[in-house]
């Protein structure tokens, strides 16, 4: 499972200037039902912190962003009470924001750090410890595909016992025809959410460019069942998809 591909994963210098600053416009562009997304991941913490009785959790957010307010470490603290949330991100600038603004919010429940999940060191001291949760939303899918195993090994060696990982990351069919059916949903989505005024009449153009520019981040597409093996052969005893909607499918895997 180590040489499971070739792809060499996201492109940290997108997340940059202008993608950094926009984010929540540009989410709110290309992210359909996120908000009912989030919500739900932060039900799925409620739930198993009641279960096992976790007075005050300790979570992971990994590609965490820039804090702002559809992000899920803003949910979980907002939602999750007495939680403390690391985020990690490799982008430097994304850290900068949500350190500034996650911080003077909720003050020691929440700390960033920069790291890429792309390289072996990725477990740098500050956030190499054991979690009750670990979560991401919309950045594993940006993972090298000679990092996706041991990346996912990793994760299970740094939850408690009886831990969870909440994953919500963008899929894609291996099938070519379903593939491009999700990938033209996509873009009609973006398509739809703007202005009049702010988007072309040519939609074919309009897809020429989004690709394009789409492209520059770097996505590895899989598939959600593709995901799943590789869950259940880093070793987590329960697997499955708990949501999915188009190209974007939320999993919940126990330790």
């Amino acid at each position: 499972m180590d040489d499971y591909g070739s792809h060499p994963g996201g492109n940290p210098q997108y997340w940059m200037d202008n993608v950094v600053r926009e984010y929540e416009y540009q989410q709110h562009l290309v992210t359909e039902q996120k908000e009912e997304s989030l919500k739900n991941i932060v039900r799925i913490i409620n739930y198993f912190r009641s279960l096992y009785g976790i007075r005050a959790p300790r979570i992971l957010d990994i590609g965490c962003g820039p804090g702002t307010e559809t992000t899920l470490s803003k949910y979980i603290l907002e939602g999750v009470p007495d939680s403390y949330v690391t985020g990690v991100d490799f982008s430097e600038q994304m850290i900068g924001v949500a350190n500034s603004r996650l911080i003077e919010e909720y003050g020691q429940r929440f700390i960033g750090y920069v790291s890429d999940f792309n390289r072996p060191d990725f477990w740098i001291p500050e956030i190499n410890r054991r979690y009750d949760f670990l979560t991401s939303f919309a950045a594993l899918h940006y993972l090298s595909d000679n990092r996706m195993f041991a990346f996912l090994k990793e994760l299970y060696d740094h939850l408690e016992n009886n831990g969870v990982f909440v994953v919500s990351m963008g899929n894609r069919s291996t099938l070519p025809g379903i593939a491009e059916m999700e990938n033209q949903f996509r873009i009609e989505f973006t398509y739809n959410q703007l202005d009049l005024d702010e988007r072309s009449s040519d939609f074919n153009q309009f897809k020429a460019n989004f690709e394009e520019t789409d492209s520059k981040a770097n996505i590895n597409w899989h598939s959600y069942r593709e995901w799943l093996e590789l869950i259940e052969d880093a070793g987590f005893r329960e697997v499955d998809v708990v949501s999915h909607l188009w190209i974007r499918t939320t999993i919940v895997a126990l330790k």
